[in-house]
């Protein structure tokens, strides 16, 4: 009887399983008693009525009594912990105007309290507060959203973890979520949580760093201001990504995340290889506005085609902008930026019938530099390596990655910047986001804002020209 008009959400299981409602002895004989007397005596249904509230608030399991902080981080214990906590220290604390209140959380204590301790010694926030929750221990995961106003969760790969636990306690709590995926079996799964997260008034942010939130950003400012300068939709919007500097690699979890979704089944496979997973599909249509169809031999069943400027074919391949006078090639997070876009697309129609466009089309490239083309096209002249092996060689030779658990100071690491366009050929605009180097982009990805260009070194075939540039802060 507690569980009526409860979704059975991941939490919801667990949370309303008849094993754990056994552990609330109150609420267990308000039942049996609300049973014997059929509903129909007041003081018993009163009685019912006030152990059922205690239980939905979740008061009566936790023993969490202190203070709720503005955001608590989860999972800051490895590389991109590293990170945050190096961000929160340069930049956050130091140039927020606004005050506000954080704690660090993590499976195991002593790894995120040793990690603080190496970054906030001899500060006014070495004492900051460590909490522990572990996806096996549901008072603990109540405990930790009972403690914030906002989860960031960096601890992945996300679908490998019961992460869709911590999501829905967030929203029966009333705490906003936030992460940094870039995983579409993962971004799939929190979007079975989506209408109780509307319902609840929760905002659960997956991918809001590098992967999905930089391009969502870029074409959203770009829609904006097509619509000021022009008064239409986008119709066509291209990103790309350029890294300048030393050779960089990928941290350990982000390979890790790479081998979970490399190793994935077949139906998940699948999922991952659809460019409408996340939804925002757009068919194909004739010059008379009439919808291309195919029809599946043996069970006549009917789809809309998908429009050929949509499939991923197209982002798979080295190929020149001509118009711009640039080459392009696959980028890592192509077939995952571009699903978060049109699935943004989709839910700005739907929520507020202004999406980026109607009939919009989306695709995301690596800007490949001049110097590692031409080496390319040598190389094939000669008879060389034409194929992916001489290409990764023009492209920077071996792989490298930076071990988890001892991260290299901020000052040792590669130089990279991100530098991203979009473009629209509804009227024409174009837009950069130089990043900054030492690996900041994903901790301020979210601090993006209205600048100007400014002079650059070396060449851009952005050059604003006078158009609108977007700048990241300095």
């Amino acid at each position: 009887m507690t569980r009526e008009d409860v979704p059975m959400t991941p939490f919801a299981k667990l949370y309303y399983s008849d094993e754990m409602v056994q552990k609330y002895q109150p609420l267990v004989t308000a039942i049996e008693l609300l049973t014997e007397t059929d509903g129909k005596d007041e003081e018993v249904q009163k009685d019912y009525d006030r152990h059922l509230k205690i239980y939905r608030s979740m008061d009566w399991c936790s023993s969490y009594e202190g203070k709720k902080y503005d955001i608590v981080f989860y999972g800051v214990s490895g590389y991109t912990g590293y990170l945050m906590m190096e961000y929160l220290k340069r930049v956050a604390l130091k140039k927020t105007p606004e005050h506000f209140t954080f704690a660090f959380a993590g499976r195991t204590p002593s790894k995120v309290e040793e990690m603080r301790d190496r970054e906030f010694g001899g500060t006014k926030w070495e004492d900051t507060p460590v909490m522990q929750m572990s996806y096996d221990d549901i008072y603990s995961v109540i405990d930790l959203c009972k403690s914030a106003k906002t989860i960031i969760n960096v601890a992945g790969p996300y679908m490998l973890t019961q992460g869709d636990v911590m999501i829905d306690c967030c929203i029966h709590l009333g705490v906003h979520y936030l992460d940094i995926s870039g995983e579409v079996p993962w971004s799939l799964r929190v979007l079975d949580l989506h209408e109780c997260a509307k319902e609840a008034g929760v905002h659960v942010i997956p991918s809001s760093a590098s992967a999905g939130g930089y391009p969502d950003l870029g074409v959203y400012l770009m829609a904006k201001k097509m619509r000021a300068e022009y008064g239409e939709e986008l119709r066509k919007a291209i990103c790309y990504q350029s890294g300048g500097g030393a050779a960089a690699g990928a941290s350990g979890g982000t390979l890790a995340t790479r081998s979970a979704m490399a190793t994935a089944g077949d139906d998940v496979r699948k999922k991952m290889a659809d460019p409408f997973s996340m939804g925002g599909f757009v068919p194909d249509r004739d010059r008379w506005g009439v919808k291309y169809c195919n029809i599946e031999f043996g069970t006549g069943k009917v789809t809309p085609k998908m429009r050929g400027e949509d499939l991923d074919a197209n982002m798979s391949k080295i190929s020149e902008d001509k118009r711009l006078g640039i080459w392009r090639g696959p980028f890592v997070y192509s077939y995952f930026d571009t699903r978060i876009v049109r699935r943004s697309n989709m839910l700005l129609a739907d929520l507020g019938d202004r999406p980026y466009g109607r009939n919009f089309n989306f695709m995301e490239y690596a800007m490949l530099p001049t110097e590692a083309v031409m080496q390319m096209q040598a190389a094939r002249g000669a008879g060389g390596g034409g194929g992916a092996g001489g290409g990764a060689g023009a492209l920077g030779g071996r792989p490298k990655s930076f071990w988890r658990r001892r991260p290299r100071a901020i000052e040792a690491l590669p130089m990279v910047s991100v530098r991203q366009c979009w473009t629209s050929w509804s009227g024409q605009l174009s837009a950069s986001a130089p990043g900054r180097p030492r690996h900041a982009e994903g901790p301020r990805v979210s601090r993006l804002r209205g600048g100007h260009c400014g002079s650059r070194a070396g060449p851009n075939p952005w050059a604003c020209k006078g158009a609108p540039c977007w700048k990241a802060p300095t």
